[in-house]
């Protein structure tokens, strides 16, 4: 998701804006379980998940994950609970690499895109510019969203 979100003009995070939420921790979920060669496997979805943030998809995505691990989860259970334990139960990269691609194509058919054309355009500048809220401009500041923030004065009352 790092890469992502550097791809995609935002601000470096492991939650870029441009990417749905849940695919996003389906993603993070994914590369913590699978191995160091199984991770260089999963560079080409970088691209493919940008623009899919206002897919409405997270309760097929969540469902699409308990089902393909075959775990119950309590329906208490924030969705990323339920993914996260979903994914934490698959073993085998290709097993997980297999999901992270469905839970894509979930994602880009209930946005009605689903061309790898949509994502690098996306990648080439759809969000460019983009800062996440509390962030300075993205100057290094992802470990203290305060530091090198300046205040700034309203025009108005500016003197």
């Amino acid at each position: 998701m790092e890469l992502t979100s550097v791809l995609a003009g935002e601000v470096w995070s492991d939650r870029p804006a441009c990417v749905h939420p849940v695919l996003a921790c389906v993603a993070r979920c994914v590369n913590d379980q699978s191995t160091e060669d199984g991770r260089r496997r999963l560079l080409p979805f970088a691209t493919r998940v940008i623009g899919t943030e206002n897919a409405p998809a997270a309760q097929k995505i969540t469902a699409h994950c308990l089902e393909s691990s075959g775990i119950d989860a309590p329906q208490w259970w924030p969705r990323n609970w339920k993914v996260a334990r979903a994914v934490r139960a698959l073993r085998g990269d290709e097993v997980l690499r297999r999901l992270l691609d469905e839970c894509v194509a979930i994602c880009r058919e209930a946005g009605h895109g689903t061309s790898d054309e949509q994502a690098a355009r996306g990648a080439a500048g759809g969000r460019r510019g983009h800062r996440a809220a509390g962030h300075a401009g993205g100057r290094g500041t992802a470990g203290d969203p305060r530091a090198g923030q300046v205040a700034r004065r309203h025009h108005a009352h500016a003197g």
